[in-house]
């Protein structure tokens, strides 16, 4: 019998549950120091959009205070697979602008957009030397069916005119160069993409925000904003806080302030990952030859890696629609797992941890105003790149008290009707995308038996 055969069951229970990346870069709270009275910009939210924003109005000589409700790192920042690429869903953004009619900007001006946030979080990495682990290894976008390959063909070459991608496809029967997995029918590799440790990143946003005399505050919930003539009041937990200006930097947590408008707009997802403990050499190498990061571009997407030493593989999917714990999540994403790559059966898990995502109705990124609150939002599970970005062009946009030459300061952010942040159609939508891929599935099969 071989692996492929065997039970896709866990073999071990001590799992971590809270992120690899946390064994040496835990979250952190900064010594407790008072709320100042009052600052040019305060921020709502410590992750990345909201840091690097920081770091840009601090090194231009702005007072700036960062609130954050949890630990520096403890949310989505520190917890995704750390994939840094442009990550625009072009398909997604047609569709929505094919329905909407939306009167946007098209889909070259978001792909330059796109690329441009990929171009200026490499710089701003070299620039600031992180040490982050960052390198630009590539990704993969598995075929799960025929179908899948003929679709991914067609799209290498508007990657390659639109993103200078780098994008070219690998057949099925050349593919484990690139993917230890009989399971795919093919992929497409993108060179133009790059991974690193998300910890190590935030962390040393914090550093450098540090350095650069930003105000930061762990562990404070902002509980209110009002307008106090040409200026804004703050209720925090921490005491009041008076600021020239606002920016709401909460993105997934958008429903927890609901005077920034966003909690409408935004549809928190849940995203879970597992880690295997370290794998034999030959194994890691067989699983992905060459260490890119990898998606099996199924509607219930999945995402792989190798760890930065090379030696554990990271898998990543969404375990259920909402929150469930750690052990959960694993024992469903563990046979998710093997049934795509049938050589980790029998492999013991190290790590398993979740979070919320923030996706948006129309697939894209947003930075503009609402009730003259600033605001970044909409990773859309691709944020290492964009958020870095959008922080820095909405700083700008704060010091020059205008509108910077960015693609994604839109006026128009569609938001679903009867809908008040909390998500009711998640289950449906999850079953319905579930049951797609299983037909996908199904017919690739049968197809194969004829």
């Amino acid at each position: 019998m071989t692996k492929a055969a065997t039970s896709a069951e866990i073999p071990n229970r001590d799992i971590r549950p809270y992120p690899v990346w946390w064994d040496d870069c835990p979250p952190r709270k900064n010594e407790p120091q008072p709320l100042p009275a009052r600052c040019d910009v305060a921020i709502v939210g410590g992750g990345i959009s909201g840091l690097s924003a920081a770091l840009e109005l601090a090194r231009k000589s702005a007072g700036v205070v960062v609130l954050e409700a949890d630990a520096f790192g403890f949310n989505a920042a520190t917890r995704n697979s750390g994939g840094v690429s442009f990550g625009l869903d072009l398909a997604k953004i047609a569709r929505w602008g094919r329905w909407a009619r939306r009167n946007g900007p098209d889909i070259a001006a978001l792909a330059r957009g796109a690329l441009e946030s990929l171009t200026y979080t490499e710089g701003f990495i070299a620039e600031n030397a992180i040490e982050c682990d960052y390198q630009r290894r590539g990704r993969l976008s598995c075929a799960p069916t025929p179908r899948h390959y003929d679709q991914l063909s067609r799209r290498a070459e508007t990657l390659n005119r639109l993103f200078d991608a780098g994008a070219y496809m690998v057949s099925r029967a050349e593919q484990h160069c690139e993917i230890g997995s009989d399971r795919f029918y093919g992929t497409m590799v993108i060179e133009r993409s790059g991974q690193l440790n998300p910890a190590r990143y935030l962390h040393s946003l914090v550093r450098l925000c540090s350095e650069a005399r930003v105000s930061l505050h762990a562990g404070t919930l902002v509980e209110r904003i009002d307008r106090a003539g040409t200026e804004f009041r703050l209720s925090t937990s921490a005491g009041p806080l008076l600021s020239s200006s606002v920016l709401v930097a909460t993105n997934a947590h958008a429903a927890r302030l609901p005077a920034s408008g966003l909690g409408e707009r935004i549809i928190p997802v849940a995203s879970h990952v597992i880690v295997t403990e370290p794998l034999p050499i030959k194994l890691a190498e067989r699983l992905i030859p060459r260490r890119r990061t990898g998606a099996d571009n199924r509607r219930m997407l999945a995402y792989f890696r190798r760890t930065p030493d090379g030696e554990r593989f990271l898998y990543g999917s969404r375990a259920a629609p909402f929150d469930v714990s750690p052990e959960r999540a694993a024992a469903v994403l563990y046979r998710r797992m093997v049934a795509s790559f049938p050589d980790l059966a029998g492999v013991r898990i190290s790590h398993a941890w979740g979070c919320k995502v923030a996706f948006t109705l129309d697939s894209v990124p947003h930075m503009g105003e609402i009730n003259g609150l600033h605001y970044v939002a909409g990773c859309n599970g691709n944020g290492v790149a964009m958020m870095s970005y959008l922080g820095n062009r909405v700083a700008s946009k704060i010091l020059e008290g205008g509108k910077p030459d960015c693609v994604f300061d839109q006026a128009a952010f569609p938001k679903l009707p009867f809908y008040d942040g909390e998500p009711w159609f998640l289950p449906a939508v999850a079953a319905g995308y579930r049951a797609l891929d299983y037909l996908d599935t199904l017919r690739a099969r049968r197809s194969e038996a004829h």
